[in-house]
């Protein structure tokens, strides 16, 4: 009898997370199907995508509320095709706004619910612990803090290791001497919004190092913009190929800080808002930082900007005081080796999806 498995995940880095977890149960599994929402990487592992991937990139709280009306219609499209068929597992990848409501309705049908990468409710959204508890079976973190933080509010909680550590290319510290050490990598976001907040400020912020003669070359790692190109910068649309050339990063806040520590780049982290998400953060967010490295190392070993206006000064300094600091490197790349042993051992897909199917009897 085949074993059906519904999915969801919202954005890029949850396909890719999601992609492995799919290879994963298969191997396992052989009979396994793929049935709900992701990109380029689940669909070729065999995922039937019910709705198109790409217009599910969105977060920030006035930026999901312009599109809310596509993401209803989106939501209400996979939540029938939810009832309409019969699941042995739903298996939601992390994208709480949508995934929790769905995770409600699916549950009460008897399947049952494996999140996979938690929500962030550490950093906001505490309230949402209690819904968050009667929507799933069981939580697979990724981030070792999280375990004792979702078990304190009652989730069944378990760390296996963070699946960056199975990419090949991360599964080991990299080769600083085959960096480019002028190569300065530009990560604004994979989200339209994003890009559109925080592109323009990283344009003129390497204008701005070019002007004080800082001899960089800089990569956006976003694809080609239309309409003509940026003197002295290219665009590469594969981030982790930008990450893996460059020895010097801005970086948006978020998943990809994470990814440029275990590639080898010092960075500063970077985190524009719109000023009405930038105003509601700062009343939900209970945290004291917002780039991943130092939030699982608990103390900054990443220089942080957060705004919310247009001028570079700040950051300009902050980008300057790294370049101009070698002990800063030193410190980062210690900083990255530390990181690493806090994320376990590679093969963590693997060894959740193992779990899983040991928890639904298929093992």
């Amino acid at each position: 009898m085949g074993f059906r498995v519904f999915i969801v995940a919202g954005e890029p880095s949850g396909d890719r997370h999601a992609a492995r977890l799919m290879e994963a149960i298969k191997r396992r599994e052989p009979t396994a199907e793929f049935f709900g929402i992701g990109g380029p990487a689940m669909q070729a592992v065999g995922l039937e995508s019910i709705v198109p991937f790409a217009g599910m990139n969105v977060n920030g709280f006035w930026e999901v509320l312009r599109q809310y009306r596509r993401l209803r219609h989106a939501f209400e499209h996979t939540l029938r095709h939810s009832q309409a068929r019969d699941y042995d597992l739903f298996v939601p990848v992390d994208y709480p706004g949508f995934n929790l409501r769905l995770a409600e309705q699916v549950r009460r049908r008897g399947v049952p619910v494996f999140w996979y990468i938690a929500p962030q409710l550490w950093a906001w959204g505490r309230w949402r612990a209690r819904r968050l508890a009667e929507a799933v079976d069981r939580l697979f973190v990724v981030l070792p803090f999280e375990v004792e933080f979702f078990q304190r509010l009652g989730i069944e909680a378990e760390f296996h290791g963070h699946p960056f550590l199975d990419d090949p290319v991360y599964a080991t510290p990299p080769s600083i001497e085959a960096k480019n050490p002028h190569q300065v990598a530009l990560l604004p976001g994979s989200r339209a919004h994003e890009q559109r907040l925080n592109l323009p400020l990283m344009l003129r912020l390497a204008d701005a190092l070019r002007q004080r003669d800082w001899a960089l070359e800089f990569t956006v790692a976003i694809a080609p913009r239309t309409g003509g190109t940026t003197p002295g910068i290219r665009f590469d649309d594969d981030a982790q190929r930008v990450l893996l050339r460059s020895s010097y990063g801005v970086v948006k806040a978020g998943t990809s800080t994470l990814e440029a520590m275990l590639a080898g780049v010092v960075q500063v982290a970077m985190y524009r808002a719109s000023f009405g998400t930038y105003v509601l953060g700062r009343a939900l967010v209970s945290i004291p930082f917002v780039a991943l490295p130092n939030i699982i190392l608990g103390r900054q070993v990443v220089p942080e900007v957060i705004q919310t206006s247009s001028a570079i000064g700040r950051l300009l300094r902050t980008v300057e005081r790294v370049l101009a600091d070698p002990d800063e490197a030193a410190r980062q790349r210690e900083a990255s080796l530390q990181l690493r042993r806090a994320l376990g051992e590679g093969g963590a897909s693997q060894r959740i999806a193992d779990r899983m199917l040991a928890l639904v009897g298929r093992r």
